[in-house]
C-alpha cells in the first residue's frame, strides 16, 4: 500500500511539473468601463479598480477609457488604475475629446515589451474614430504575447464594423507571436462580424450570455478572442454580475496556452 501511494504521488508530482512546463495560465478580463461613469450617473474610477482587484486578472482590455478630458475632472483613469492595481498600463486613443483624450487602454502584471494604437476604419456618419491598444507583453519564462483591446463601431448598420474587422485580421495576424483580442464588439454572436471573426480566432466566451446592460443584460457584445489554434485550453469562462460600476459587465477567461 505504502508503494502504492508513493507511487500515485509521484506520479502527480510528475504531471503538475509537466502542466509548468508545456503551459502559462493567463487571466484575462475585458470591460468597457464607461468612462468611470457609474448607473448613479457618478464619476468613481475606485469603482473600477475594486472590480479590477476582486477578480484579480493578469491582462485586461478596457475600452471607453477617458484620458485628462474635462467631464472626468483632467483625471488619468489609467494612471489612476494602474496605482491602485499596480499594473503596467498602455492608452490607444481613438481621438481627441473634451479637452483630451479617448480612446481603449489596456492593463498588465506582465512588462510591456512593445504597444502601438491601430486606427480602425469610419466612414458612417453616426460613427466614431475607433481603434484597438496593442500590446506585447513578456511572459515568464520570456515567452511572449500579444494582447489587443478593441471597441468596434456602435451604429446599426454593420459597414464599419465589418471593414474594422478586415483590418484588424490583416494586421494583427502577420505575426506568428499568440494573439488574444478582447474588447466590446458591438455585434452580437450570430452576426456576419463575430462569424467572420471566429473563422480565424477561438471564442473564449462561446458559450456566455448577455453583458449589456449590466442592471439587466439582453446582449453580448463582449468578447475574448484567441489566435493560435491549437495552442488554447480555455479553463473557464464567466461574465461577473457587476450591476454599477460601469453599464456593460467585464468577462474574464482563465486560458492555457501551450
Amino acid at each position: 500500500m505504502q508503494r502504492i501511494i508513493l507511487y500515485l504521488i509521484f506520479s502527480v508530482g510528475a504531471l503538475t511539473a509537466k502542466a509548468q512546463v508545456q503551459g502559462q495560465v493567463i487571466k484575462v478580463m475585458t470591460y468597457n468601463i464607461h468612462h468611470a461613469e457609474n448607473m448613479s450617473g457618478k464619476l468613481d474610477i475606485q469603482g473600477i479598480a475594486t472590480v479590477i482587484l476582486a477578480t484579480n486578472p493578469d491582462l485586461v482590455a478596457l475600452q471607453e477609457v477617458d484620458s485628462a478630458t474635462n467631464r472626468i475632472g483632467n483625471a488619468d483613469i489609467l494612471k489612476e488604475l494602474a496605482d491602485a492595481t499596480g499594473m503596467y498600463i498602455y492608452f490607444g486613443k481613438a481621438m481627441d475629446y473634451d479637452g483630451g483624450g479617448y480612446g481603449n487602454g489596456v492593463l498588465s502584471r506582465y512588462p510591456i515589451q512593445s504597444a502601438y494604437t491601430l486606427a480602425l476604419p469610419s466612414k458612417g456618419k453616426e460613427g466614431e474614430p475607433r481603434s484597438a491598444a496593442v500590446v506585447t507583453v513578456q511572459l515568464p519564462g520570456d515567452s511572449l504575447l500579444r494582447f489587443a483591446s478593441a471597441h468596434l463601431d456602435h451604429v446599426e448598420d454593420p459597414t464599419d464594423r465589418l471593414a474594422q474587422i478586415q483590418l484588424v485580421l490583416g494586421q494583427l495576424q502577420r505575426s506568428t507571436v499568440p494573439l488574444i483580442l478582447a474588447g466590446d464588439l458591438n455585434a452580437l454572436p450570430a452576426s456576419k462580424e463575430i462569424t467572420q471573426l471566429k473563422a480565424h480566432f477561438t471564442d473564449a466566451t462561446e458559450k456566455l450570455g448577455p453583458t449589456w446592460p449590466s442592471d439587466k443584460p439582453t446582449q453580448k457584445l463582449d468578447y475574448i478572442l484567441l489566435s493560435g489554434k491549437g495552442r488554447w485550453h480555455v479553463s473557464k469562462s464567466e461574465v461577473v454580475e457587476e450591476t454599477v460600476a460601469s453599464d456593460h459587465r467585464p468577462v474574464i477567461a482563465e486560458l492555457l496556452i501551450k
